[in-house]
């Protein structure tokens, strides 16, 4: 088998979700760049001289992707990281909070990377690595949907970029194999020019006993697929998508009337100015005619967008729902974790235990003793969500609501429970407020 051999839990419908959440996400042109795989070809296009390519060059062009992706998870990452999250290193490990990856980002940046790919992919790696001639240990992180093979101590992971070579640039296949072997952790490069092996070895000598890479979903640790928490996000977008662009091709040819000539020639030109001649006969009343389309559906294709846009505002709410008591004991508190679905809070403590658990694995390459590896500590917000809301915090979740990734209930809620917005008053009530309406005299 290849190196490039898939994990037989990617199937075709899990890839199919990680590519339209990281297209959603990158947003408008990496979706049209995708043509017809999210916005098909009217089918009567095809019939066209050029197989409809410019007819439907225009159909894409006129269609808009809305976007609430960025935007939505840009917010949700504010809120998660509005708070400091504690970090608690070892002396000879400070170094990694200004430069985490040997390429001058900082510690926290890297996490708000990983809670940025947990919530768009719902899944994110880091590997514990260091240079190959020497020096000081360092994180590297992984996009969910590089992570193309695991097992029990063995991960493969796609590294394929594209590689400068003078002014030229080309794409150039490249895996990274990690696994156990005879209780040793190993290291393989496959590129086209051959396999490069490695055997790690904690700083001061001695191999190493585990394979230094961490995996997390969206709800916990761990190499199980998740889907990802913002496909509902996605798939209501890519429908409005679709939905726009018969929308706006209606909207388009509503207003290119067509000029028809009733028993005559056509004239050979049309406009103002232009005058028409056109000759009868006995029983025959020769006319011209501007015709067009009638665009019965027009207004259902509105309907069906706004319909779709509340169908991205609910699946965006989801994510600030919490279940669970804070008295409930730990077991009742794993099975809850393990079967309710991804919220900013479990984002949030994955996160934190992928980089504590990634830390952990760098003190290791470092030979760090087990006492100072069990001290080096990430620790979440212990009330995300429930504490009070900054100004800063509020302006971050409004900007869900304008980019239609939150209700204004939703925020309504969320700014009562953080001590901005009145608890005696409903969202009804303080919108009629902020219009200056008398709710009592509306009732009436």
């Amino acid at each position: 088998m290849a190196v490039s051999t898939l994990h037989p839990e990617l199937t075709a419908a899990q890839l199919a979700d990680w590519r339209l959440c990281l297209d959603a996400y990158a947003g408008e042109g990496s979706m049209k760049q995708r043509g017809e795989i999210y916005l098909p070809m009217p089918s009567g296009y095809r019939g066209h001289t050029d197989e409809g390519l410019a007819a439907y060059t225009a159909y894409k062009v006129r269609a808009q992707f809305p976007d609430v992706m960025a935007s939505s998870v840009g917010a949700m990452v504010g809120i998660i990281h509005s708070e400091a999250i504690e970090v608690e290193l070892p002396a000879n490990m400070e170094y990694l909070r200004e430069n985490v990856d040997g390429d001058k980002t900082t510690l926290e940046d890297f996490h708000k990377n990983a809670t940025r790919a947990l919530l768009y992919l719902g899944r994110y790696g880091v590997l514990a690595d260091a240079p190959s001639g020497g020096g000081d240990p360092f994180l590297a992180g992984y996009r969910g949907d590089t992570i193309i093979n695991w097992d029990r101590g063995f991960y493969v992971l796609d590294e394929s970029k594209m590689v400068r070579s003078g002014f030229q640039w080309a794409h150039e296949e490249r895996y990274r194999v990690l696994q156990m072997v005879d209780g040793v952790y190993n290291a393989e490069t496959h590129t086209p020019a051959g396999i490069v092996e490695a055997t790690p070895t904690r700083l001061g000598g001695g191999s190493l006993t585990e394979v230094p890479f961490a995996i997390a979903s969206a709800k916990d640790m761990g190499a199980d697929l998740e889907a990802p928490p913002m496909i509902g996000i996605s798939r209501a977008a890519l429908a409005m998508y679709q939905l726009s662009a018969d929308y706006r091709l209606q909207l388009y040819m509503s207003g290119q009337e067509t000029l028809v000539a009733i028993n005559g020639e056509a004239p050979t030109a049309v406009g103002a100015g232009v005058v028409h001649e056109m000759q009868g006969s006995d029983g025959i009343t020769p006319d011209l005619k501007y015709v067009s389309p009638s665009c019965t559906g027009i207004d259902k294709h509105l309907i069906a967008i706004q319909d779709n846009r509340v169908v991205a505002i609910q699946a965006g709410a989801r994510l600030f729902e919490q279940s669970g008591q804070a008295n409930e004991s730990g077991k009742a508190r794993s099975m809850r974790f393990r079967s309710e679905t991804a919220n900013l809070k479990t984002i949030s403590q994955a996160s934190c235990s992928l980089m504590e658990q990634s830390l952990r694995n760098a003190a290791r390459l470092l030979g760090q003793s087990d006492a100072v590896i069990e001290a080096i500590t990430v620790t979440p917000p212990k009330d995300l969500l429930d504490a009070t809301l900054t100004p800063q915090e509020a302006v971050a979740l409004f900007s869900l609501v304008e980019n239609g990734g939150l209700s204004h209930e939703t925020f309504y809620e969320r700014a009562q429970a953080g001590g901005i917005a009145n608890s005696e008053r409903d969202f009804d009530e303080e919108y009629a407020l902020i219009e200056g309406r008398d709710v009592e005299a509306d009732s009436l």
